[in-house]
């Protein structure tokens, strides 16, 4: 066998060493992958192919499956009734979550919750206690200046809704648009809270010859917990719009049911006895506490709707980047408490509340 025929025949047998695992893969064989590596619905990162998804119908873009959606808020709640400025606004954070599946045969299921632990807007102010020491406190002596805080709620409460609907995707309109109307429940519960502190100082009497009284400091704080719990029905649909990679959706949902109401009321007094006329590191006398509770509860009806407007970026092949709009609307049956400190009305429970704000967050959708 010549040089050449040798040469001729290595070159063979090493094409063909190459070639095999090719020809294998090729198939669907891969010798040193992982089982979802290579798996294209579990690329959530992969580059967005902008002619591809131009292609693509707008039914063929609509999430299937399973998706998810998670998004930071940032809204404001009105004022209770019984604040002069019931028609101000404090601004406050909360989460909302959207998950659902959607079959293909253009039926399924969504469900939102959302929780808000405020707003938690108060006046108050630091009172200096009567017998509090009147030098200057040096940092790191750790002496106690006796300070209370004195607090006048304005707008205190936090908020959770949670929903479930069922959904059907009908046939896209001529342009692209996508309707899908919905049914389903609602639970929410929207808790208020009103706070009123007094801090009242009752100086020593002297009565001749002999008899004084002792100075007297009066601290009561009352409270006034309220609970909204609400069981809605609710009906609505959303509209879906794809624009190259934007996806613009708006979701209406109308909402009414039954509000039972509940209330727990507590007063609590501290009295403090000084020594004579009670001066800066004056001895306590005698200290005494009392608290009283008492509750109520009440039944009301409410209606309202939800109304968002959304814009999404497709970032990457499965993630999308999204902010918005959003607005919640209790048109009745919402009870905001009050105290007898505070003056207000306590037996106010068919008030309105009203939510609206911004929205920022992402949507996971294999």
């Amino acid at each position: 066998m010549s040089v050449l025929q040798r040469t001729i025949r290595m070159f063979v047998l090493a094409a063909m060493a190459v070639a095999g695992p090719v020809a294998f893969s090729q198939n669907g064989y891969h010798p040193n992958a992982e089982p979802v590596h290579f798996d294209p619905d579990w690329q959530f990162f992969a580059p967005v192919q902008l002619q591809d998804m131009e292609d693509l119908t707008a039914r063929q873009r609509a999430n299937k499956g399973f998706f998810f959606t998670y998004d930071r808020m940032y809204l404001g709640v009105t004022r209770p009734d019984t604040e002069t400025s019931s028609n101000a606004l404090d601004f406050t954070w909360g989460n909302r979550y959207d998950a659902g599946w959607m079959k293909d045969n253009d039926k399924g299921w969504t469900f939102s919750t959302m929780h808000m632990s405020g707003p938690n807007i108060y006046n108050q102010y630091e009172q200096r206690l009567a017998n509090a020491p009147i030098i200057p406190i040096v940092p790191g002596i750790g002496v106690d200046e006796r300070l209370e805080t004195i607090r006048d709620s304005v707008n205190v409460g936090s908020f959770f809704s949670f929903d479930a609907n069922k959904t059907w995707r009908l046939e896209p309109y001529r342009y692209g648009g996508i309707l899908e109307p919905m049914i389903g429940m609602r639970y929410v519960r929207f808790e208020d809270v009103a706070q009123n502190d007094q801090y009242q100082f009752f100086p020593a009497v002297i009565f001749p010859p002999f008899a004084t009284t002792a100075s007297q400091e009066t601290i009561t704080r009352q409270i006034a917990l309220t609970n909204n719990h609400m069981l809605l029905g609710q009906f609505g649909f959303r509209y879906t719009k794809f624009v190259r990679r934007w996806t613009f959706s708006n979701d209406a949902k109308v909402f009414a049911g039954h509000v039972y109401q509940n209330q727990n009321n507590s007063t609590e007094t501290r009295n403090t006895y000084y020594a004579a006329t009670a001066a800066a590191g004056a001895a306590i006398v005698q200290t005494q506490s009392s608290a009283t509770y008492f509750g109520r509860k009440n039944n009301e009806n409410t209606v309202g709707f939800d109304i968002r407007v959304e814009g999404a970026y497709k970032a990457t092949k499965h993630v999308d980047l999204r902010g918005g709009f959003e607005m919640l609307y209790f048109g009745r049956g919402v009870w905001r408490g009050a105290t007898n400190l505070g003056g207000g009305n306590q037996f106010s429970n068919d008030q309105h509340l009203i939510m609206p704000g911004f929205t920022f967050g992402l949507t996971l959708n294999r």
